[in-house]
């Protein structure tokens, strides 16, 4: 069984009197797992960024520019 039939039949024996505490919890408990789940990506690209060795080391504008072809008044 999956899990959502796993919930789905939870949520089948659950009360009338808890359904409305459960459905209460349920976007907040949604929401958190959406949040853990972006700041783990964060977490990950900031670690990604750290673990760089070419982090922090621009390239200046003019030499940008003459890649592209652009000529800087």
């Amino acid at each position: 069984m999956s899990h959502k039939e796993q919930l789905m039949q939870v949520a089948a024996d659950v009360p009338e009197w808890q359904a409305e505490h459960v459905l209460l919890l349920l976007p907040a408990i949604l929401k958190a797992l959406d949040d853990a789940a972006d700041d783990a990506f964060c977490v990950a690209l900031h670690e990604r960024y750290l673990a760089n060795p070419d982090k922090g080391e621009g390239t200046p504008i003019e030499e940008v520019a003459a890649r592209l072809g652009v000529v800087l008044e």
